[in-house]
Parts: C-alpha cells; structure tokens; sequence
C-alpha cells in the first residue's frame, strides 16, 4: 500500500515537546538504564515514578501537582483522569512529553545552563498537564484498553501543533510569574522580522525554513492563542474545543470552530495578530537604538557569531552557527576574515570560555546503549598544539569558566538528586580540587571567576525567581547580589569589582553593570536585544547585537548611564489576558500526606492500550498487509507485546501472530511467532515447464536478540553493534501430496556485525559531510540437512563533501558469497533498473550518487503544501566490477521537501528518476520512477 494514503494518520502520531527547541518524534524508542531504582508516588490523581536519588525532588513536585492540575484544566472545564508521569533524572536534556497509546508524561527534571526566568520543572509540568487537559476536552471518551493511538491520531488530525502548543506556552505563563510569553529574548526573532520589514507568511511562521530566521511554531502559536484570549475571552479555547469534540470526523473541524468562537479564520488570526503585533513593537522600539556592529563576513543565509572573546593579539573567538555549517569555534581578524579554530558537539545550551591560548566548553554526551542516561562533560583545546581533550568522562558539570591564573575551571555540577554545588577542576586532569555547598533548593548557573581568583558570581534560580549570587571560595560564604525577580539573567563576570550582566530591566534584553554604591546602569540600548558580553583588549564592552540575520557582533565604549532606570514599559503582548487570570489560592499539598512506594517495572511489563493497523508503529508501509494489532507498551518503555491479526489480499490468506520486544538490560530480545497461510510453487513430474501452485500454512517463531550502540564524540556520532537470529518453521496442511517438500527449516543462524562513523550534519546538508559506514552479514542452516548453504555479504557507504557547500558525494560497495539454499539469494543493494534487463549472478555492486540542494523557495500552495528545498541528483551504478567497470546504469533525480496541510510533521520528500539501463536486453533503455518518503 502506498505511503501516503496514511499521511494524516502519521502527522498525528507524534510526542509534543516542551522544550525551547521542538522535536518531534512518532514513538519514543529510548530506555534508561538498567540499574535505576525506580519509586513511586501514588495518589488519586497522578502516579509520579522517579528514580530513587530523586526523591527529594519529586516529593516537593508531588506537592506542586495538585494545584497544576487544576490550574492546567480549570478554564478548560474537564477533569482529566489519572495520568502516569515519569521523571527521568538521569536524562539531561531540559524537554518533557506527554503521549498517548500508552498514556503518560515523561518529564526530563535536571535544569540546565540555559537562562530562564523561574524554577525548570515546575514550569516545565505545568506545561506538560496542559497538553493532558487538552487530550482529555477533545478525545477523552476514547481510552484503553483499545483505543489510545486512534485519540491521538484524532487530537493531532484535528487541532494544528502551533495552536496546542502555544496554548501550553499561554497557560504556563498565566499560571506563573515566569514563563516564556514575558521573555523578550522569545519574541526576538519574530520582533526582529517584523520590524526589520520581514514579512513572511503563515506556513513560514509555522513550518519553518531553511534560508530565513524563523522562531519554531510555539511562538506564533503564543502569539495567535494570546490574539483569541486577549479579544474573546480565556473561556474561547474552551469553546473551540467542545464544539469540536462531538464533530471529530467533521472535515475542517477545528478551522470551523475558530471561525464560529471568533468570526474570524486561523489563517485571517494571523493576520489579524501581525498587525497588532506590528503596532506594539512599533510604538515600544527604542528611539535611538544602538548600532555598533563590528566588520564580518556577508553571509548569504542568516548566522549567529555567539559569546566574542578577544585574545592578546585583538583577534576575535566566536561560537558561530549557520544553517550552512556544523557549530564551530572560530577567530576573526580585524577586518572580518574567518578560521576555524575547532569543532564542538552538541551542547544543551551555546557557550565556550576563551583564557590565553585555551578554550573550555561543555559538551553532551550520551550512554552508548541507553539513551535516557546522559552527561555533560568538559572540553580543552589547545590553540597552539591543536590538541582537544576531554577532561571528564560521565559527568553532570555545566558553563566552565578558567580561574584567571592557575590550572583550575569553576563548574556547576547538578547531582542525581537535582541538587547544585560549584566545583573547582584541575584543567589538567579533571580531577576535583574543591566543591562549594549551596542553599538548598538554589541551582547555579554560568560561574564566573573574580580576577583574584578568590571570589565567584552565577546565577541564582530558586522559587523566588531569579538573581546574581557571589560565593567567596575561602570562606564559602555567599552574597546575593540584586533583589530577587523573574529576570532572564545571562553571562554574569567581574569587571573590576563590578559586575556586567544581560538582564531585560525594559523589556529589552541589554547589557547591565551593577555597582555596589551605585546600582545598575544600563550599557546598552539595542534596538533587539544584546547578549554574551564581555571585554576587549581596549577595555570597550564586546557583545552580541541581535538582527533579523543573527547574533552580530558588536562593540562599545563602557559609559556608566546616570539617568535613573525607566520602569518597565514593554509588557507582554498577552497582557490583557494575564491580567484576567485569577491564580489558584488553595496551597500545595502537605509533605506528610505524600506515601513513596518501591516501582518494580517487571510487574507492570504489561499495558494494552490500543488497536492499530499497523504492527511497525507506522514507521514502514513497505509490502504493507492490511491487519489488526493489539498493542501493549510499559510505561518506562523496557517491553513491547503485540498480538495481530493480518489478511493478505494478493493470496486470500490469513495470518496471526504474536510478538514480545524486551528492551530493559544491555541486550535487547524479540521473540515473535506468526501462524500464516501461504502459496507456494514446485514443478510438476519432469517437465520443468509444468508449474503447479499449492497452499499450505506454517508455524514461523523467530527469536532474536541485538546490541544497539551510538555515541557521540564532538561533532561525530558512531553507531556499531551486533544483531543475532534463528527461527524455526514447520509447515503443514499442504494442498497436495508433494515429493522433496521440506516441512521443517530448524534454526538458519542469522549474524551482524556493523561499524559507522558519520559527521554530523548543518541544517542544510543533504548528508554527512563526511562518513564511513561497515555492516558484515553471515546466514547459514547448520541444523536442516538436505538445504544447507550459507551467504557472507559486506556493505559499505561512504560520504565526502561535495564541490560547493551542502553539494554530498556518496559512495557505495558491496560484495556478497552464497552457496547451497542462498543461491539466487541477494544481501547487497542492486543497481538501479535491476529486474529491466537479463542479469547474471552478481557477487558485488558499486554506487556513486551526487547530491546537491538546487534552491530553497519557501513556496505556499495555499494550505495545501509548502515546499521548503529542491535537490537535484545525480548517480551511477555498476554491477560486477571485478569484471566490468562500465555502469550498469546510471541517471538523474529531482525531489521536493514539503509539508502538507500544515502539518508540522511528518517532513515529507517526493522525487521523480529518470534511470538509462546499460545493457543490450533491456526491456526498456529508459525507466521513469517515483519515490516517497518521510521522516519525524
């Protein structure tokens, strides 16, 4: 069956995702580890499970959640039923989820480096509940045991990701005194577009591009949402949601219901809000911005030249993104001339620390077979040897600084039990040298040294807000800095004995310096927003200037204002509805009341919870057989049971099956069984002409167990394992009597073993730029006499860069060696237009394909699609190259990357091949194909 018959279907199953930077994803493949103690706290309303170094934290959140959960369904009027969320304490991305099929949430607890304006987790749960309440209001009648995936597939199909998503920012905002609606550093890029004379449409705003400066379909789906409330009332996403929830099948349903709540269509919304937003920012922008950007490289896409530092010799280090590169340190001379210095990995939030010929960042790293269990470690480069070296290996350490004269590195390190201390590395070693307490329930952020290396200033996150706190590393003694409030506070650092920051005292994110007899004065006054300082050789404020483009560089003389800071007069475009909001009164539960219980996993391995039509998790519709499947996963994802039932319309034949995944130790195990009704064909008497077909069915167990590994080593991830199989087949009930029919195949051994090493890759690379990839496959029957054989194939794939950016050459080899049964058997990709002409036995194949992006359009077709790249291709394929090296085939290729009916997801590719066969028997020289795929 064709894919894209199940197109709406497969945009609907995704995660939704609360981080700053959305993903999506249509299952959650992930595990933590194995030696995790899990507990529980259960109650009426909410199972929270949590490793057991968790505790602490997940007691205080246990006490929070009754009044989020009111607060997250209140103005939505439903009572959502009991819901499971997990935090995975041992998972250091700052993100969470909530799923159906089966029902859950997983939040990931461990605040990070990155700013924010108040306590991580309880904003991000907040976040997370409203998406259940949402679930619930639309598609809650529709539960397990049989139907959680159709609720999900019917919630996606009906509401647009930017309208629940920015919901969920909206109400994480009204409920808080923080959230991401009051930080101007959100709005930014889109206040930068508008203002700048940026006028991009409503597919851009939500799908994104790969050219432009776009925020992620949270923002304008905040903005849109704030648009509703702000003129209909918070009671409108209520009624959207109950006029839609009895008329799920309705076409357009949810575009319906805007209309008849508001008078106006989603796509008119739009409008409507970047008018009003146009005005705002308009009257709000400052009246004589700063603009004193540095000289730099013209860039025809937009790029960022984050957190500048200035060496000895003047030269300029950046952290610089493209969407055209992988993230890379690199120096800048004074007139703007660029060199790569070196390659970072990923890393949860942007940030290195330049000291004489030195770099440190942080990077993140994950478990090699887990990957729920990750880390954060310490980088060192060495500018003059060229030398990187990892200084920590399984750490939890964020933002090192170097202490201004010794071998030493202050970081923040958050421990399994979510609590902060700051401590002093060797930077030589990595061995800790000191650690210094902080108060309980404070997590530091971004340490900085004072210049006698005896003082420390961070940032300071609690339940009161947000502040900058001194530590004095010989008494270890602390002083907070400034009044607590619910600032972004960014890049704290000495400057003599005062202290710069980047704080939004306006509305403005800009460049601050506290005196302690003098206060705050304001250095900056960006037009946007000024991030990352700190200072030149020349003693002037170096700094990051945000345009529509990116973070520039800029540079300025440091004056002290003496005018007496304005009150803040940009409020947040959602102020009206904030400003109705009527917060829950009723405290958080007692501490006495909260019961912990030991989690044992095994006892809860099985949870059915819906009816499918497809057993891959509508990962494949290749060879599709239409079916039916029951589906069981566990909450903590370790062990998968599916029981189907399939019909085969090409042979009118039935199939069963059923099937347990385990996932929970380092090996993972899969034993299926599958009793399936099947045609075969054997030659009648001696005429070999005389085909007869017969029918039959069989029993086919299949075990099987794999050791999937990948880990990732700066700017490259490796993927290596080992995949083992057997089976056993016994067939019976055959149509006719038949001689030779073989009615036992007992144990064919399957073997894997495979290797890849792949850079990763920019936003608009068509593939690594460069990668070596190995797989070695070896199938033998060493228990069925009478059809014995075996197969020994390789596989390899490799990826160089192209002549021009983002242009990929891919090269490809593979050879196989098969004797007995496996004769006429194939473990190695075939050359384009295989099966158009007369082939004889092929032991190898040989693949070269060029891949280039032609031009990024950025194209609407009304709501229909959106087409955001044409590539082009160009390949050829040889066969037998041990005995010929003329191409077999070879041709060229056009495809599209689009989005369909707004739908954020899937990111669909449709392409189109002209092949030219090589060969003299060829039924036709010239084979037309069409191609479709699509990936989450």
């Amino acid at each position: 069956m064709n894919k894209n018959l199940f197109i709406s279907i497969l945009s609907l199953l995704i995660l939704l995702n609360s981080s700053h930077i959305s993903n999506g994803q249509i299952i959650d493949n992930d595990q933590a580890h194995s030696s995790i103690k899990w507990r529980q706290i259960n109650t009426e309303n909410f199972r929270l499970i949590f490793p057991n170094m968790l505790e602490s934290a997940a007691k205080k959140l246990a006490k929070q959640l009754p009044k989020m959960q009111r607060e997250s369904r209140e103005n939505l009027k439903v009572s959502p039923p009991k819901i499971t969320l997990v935090l995975q304490g041992n998972h250091l991305t700052p993100n969470g989820f909530v799923q159906l099929a089966p029902r859950k949430s997983e939040l990931f607890p461990v605040p990070s480096s990155t700013a924010d304006n108040q306590e991580w987790l309880s904003n991000l749960a907040l976040h997370e509940l409203r998406h259940v309440a949402q679930f619930d209001k639309l598609t809650g009648k529709l539960k397990a045991p049989f139907f959680e995936q159709l609720a999900f597939a019917l919630y996606g199909l009906n509401l647009p990701a930017w309208y629940f998503e920015g919901d969920a920012v909206q109400v994480e905002t009204m409920y808080s005194e923080g959230g991401r609606g009051r930080l101007p550093s959100w709005e930014m890029p889109m206040r930068a577009n508008i203002l700048s004379g940026k006028s991009y449409d409503f597919n851009k705003y939500v799908l994104g591009s790969f050219k432009d400066n776009v925020p992620s379909y949270y923002t304008i789906g905040f903005f849109m949402s704030s648009y509703l409330t702000n003129h209909h009332g918070i009671a409108s996403h209520e009624k959207i949601l109950t006029d839609m929830r009895g008329k799920l099948l309705r076409p357009f349903n949810f575009q319906r219901a805007v209309k008849l709540v508001s008078g106006e269509k989603p796509a008119e919304i739009f409008d409507s809000t970047i008018l009003e937003l146009t005005k705002k920012w308009k009257q709000e922008s400052p009246i004589s911005p700063d603009d004193p950007n540095l000289p730099a490289k013209n860039s025809r896409y937009p790029s960022d030249y984050l957190l500048p530092q200035m060496d000895g010799s003047q030269e300029i280090y950046v952290l610089k993104y493209a969407p055209t590169a992988v993230n890379e340190i690199t120096r800048l001379d004074s007139l703007g001339n660029e060199t790569g210095v070196v390659k970072t990995g990923i890393q949860i939030t942007p940030y290195f620390h330049l000291r004489n010929k030195e770099i440190v960042w942080d990077e993140y790293r994950k478990h090699a077979r887990f990957g729920k269990q990750t880390y954060n470690v310490i980088n060192i480069y060495n500018t003059e040897t060229g030398r990187t070296k990892t200084l920590t290996k399984a750490s939890r350490y964020y933002s090192p600084a170097f202490h201004p004269f010794r071998d030493e590195i202050v970081v923040v390190e958050v421990n399994p039990a979510n609590i902060s201390r700051l401590i002093i590395l060797d930077s030589k070693n990595g061995n800790i040298l000191d650690s210094v307490a902080v108060p309980d329930g404070m997590h530091m952020q971004q340490p900085k040294y004072h210049p006698s290396g005896e003082k420390v200033v961070a940032i300071a996150v609690t339940e009161q807000g947000t502040n900058l706190v001194e530590f004095n590393l010989i008494t270890k003694d602390f002083d907070l800095v400034l009044p607590w409030g619910n600032q972004q506070l960014e890049r704290p650092f000495y400057y003599h004995d005062d202290i710069i920051f980047k704080a939004h005292n306006d509305g403005i994110d800009n460049i601050y310096l506290f005196n302690k007899t003098t206060g705050q004065h304001k250095l900056t006054d960006a037009a946007f927003g000024a991030f990352n300082p700190s200072i030149a050789t020349n003693g002037w404020l170096l700094y990051n200037d945000y345009q529509h483009n990116g973070y520039k560089l800029a540079q300025k003389k440091i004056v002290l204002s003496t005018i007496e800071q304005p009150k803040p007069f940009r409020f947040p475009y959602a102020s009206p509805t904030l400003d109705k909001v009527q917060k829950d009164s009723l405290s958080n539960e007692s501490t006495s009341s909260i019961v912990v219980k030991n989690y044992n996993p095994s006892t809860h391995a099985i949870n059915f919870h819906s009816l499918s039509i497809s057993g891959s998790n509508f990962e494949s519709f290749d060879n599709y057989i239409p079916g039916i499947f029951w589906l069981s996963n566990d909450i903590l994802n370790t062990t998968q049971v599916k029981l189907g039932y399939e019909f085969d319309p090409d042979i009118a034949k039935s199939h069963y099956s059923a099937e347990v995944a385990y996932k929970r130790y380092f090996p993972t195990f899969t034993a299926r069984y599958m009793n399936r009704g099947m045609v075969g064909n054997a030659v009648s008497g001696n005429d070999p002409n005389n085909i007869i077909m017969f029918d039959y069915r069989d029993h086919h167990a299949i075990f099987e167990m794999s050791i999937p590994l990948s880990v990732y080593r700066r700017n490259i991830v490796y993927s290596y394992g080992f995949n083992f199989g057997t089976s056993y087949t016994k067939r019976y009930n055959t149509s006719l009597q038949l001689q030779n029919f073989q009615d036992v195949i007992a144990f064919p051994l399957n073997y894997q073993v495979y290797i890849n090493r792949n850079s990763m890759r920019s936003k608009m690379d068509l593939a690594p730029r460069w990668g070596q990839n190995f797989s070695v496959t070896f199938r033998h029957r060493p228990f069925t006499t009478g059809s014995s054989g075996e197969v020994l194939s390789l596989r390899t794939n490799f990826y160089f860069p192209g002549l021009w950016t983002n242009h990929s050459l891919q090269l490809r080899f593979a050879a196989q060696k098969n004797n007995g049964i496996y004769l006429g058997t194939y473990d190695i990709p075939m050359v384009s237009g295989w099966g158009h002409f007369n082939s004889p036995i092929v032991h190898n194949t040989a693949m070269a394909n060029y891949r280039l992006p032609l031009f990024y359009p950025d194209w609407s077709i009304g709501s229909l699609a959106y087409i955001k790249r044409f590539q082009g291709l160009l390949f050829s394929d040889f066969q037998n190259v041990d005995e010929s090296l003329t191409p077999k085939s070879f041709g060229i290729g056009l495809s599209a990357d689009l989005n369909v009916f707004r739908y954020v997801l899937p990111d669909i590719n449709v392409s189109t091949r002209l092949t030219y066969v090589n060969d003299n028997t060829a039924s036709s020289k010239i084979i037309p194909t069409f191609g479709f795929s699509y990936s989450y």
